[in-house]
């Protein structure tokens, strides 16, 4: 058996310490270059998974490529109409090209967007999105801005929509939507615009508008809304019931407006 001299020893030690130095700074270099480039993603696996859910739930309509551009193999923070904090997580959501007159999206809202529990932002084009609301939803409590007008969406409005307490605008015009508004709709206290015009809504308007409510803007215009019109916060700035079946008064508002 042949012995190893120290000096031997000894350089084969070094070569190995240079070639183990040499790895390590050469995968440092490689997920920098990842990370520079976006090709690595840091979304969280929550936002993730939602957002692939979200995906292989709605289309492009014809002409248009927004979902298209969805490619999961890079950064989905980079996506059109994703916007991420630095955290990874999604904060803003717009589903749909928002130029005037391009071709919108089909398909459903998949639960799954219920999720993306940071999003303060939630809106989606004109378009053909049909079904139900998704009562998930009510699981993204930094919600401050839901728009999903002028598609197909059907069903009632969510109850659920009524633990938002962070909602500002809540906007749902120009759907299918039926049966009553949710009594406790108006007592969302940061509330400012309100509009669920050309639906199919009946019932009677809730009389719970609380007099320290925020409310700028009532829109319920185009429905199938009955009975007297209940007492409106003071603080309403724009209101619009029209081609309804109300009766009362409005006295008190009109200066106001």
């Amino acid at each position: 058996m042949q012995m190893q001299t120290p000096a031997a020893a000894r350089r084969k030690m070094k070569a190995a310490t240079t070639t183990t130095t040499t790895f390590v700074s050469i995968m440092t270099l490689m997920i920098s270059i990842l990370l520079t480039s976006g090709i690595c993603s840091m979304l969280d696996p929550k936002d993730f998974l939602a957002l692939q859910s979200i995906h292989s739930s709605l289309e492009d309509m014809p002409g248009s490529t927004f979902l298209h551009d969805w490619d999961f193999s890079s950064d989905p923070c980079s996506f059109p109409g994703v916007l991420c904090n630095p955290a990874g997580r999604v904060v803003s959501l717009s589903l749909g090209d928002p130029r005037a007159g391009a071709p919108g999206l089909t398909g459903k809202l998949h639960p799954f967007i219920g999720r993306l529990s940071e999003l303060t932002e939630l809106s989606l084009v004109p378009g053909r999105v049909y079904g139900p609301i998704p009562p998930t939803i009510s699981l993204c409590q930094r919600l401050r801005f839901l728009a999903l007008s002028e598609n197909f969406l059907s069903g009632t409005i969510p109850p659920s929509l009524s633990s938002l307490h962070s909602l500002q605008t809540l906007d749902l015009s120009f759907n299918l939507l039926s049966g009553q508004i949710p009594q406790s709709l108006p007592r969302l206290s940061e509330l400012s615009t309100l509009i669920l015009s050309h639906n199919r809504l009946s019932g009677n308007i809730p009389a719970t508008f609380d007099s320290s409510s925020r409310l700028l803007r009532l829109d319920l215009k185009h429905n199938n809304l009955y009975g007297e019109i209940p007492p409106l916060p003071p603080s309403l700035r724009y209101l619009s019931l029209s081609s309804n079946n109300l009766s009362g008064y409005v006295a008190g508002v009109l200066p106001r407006l």
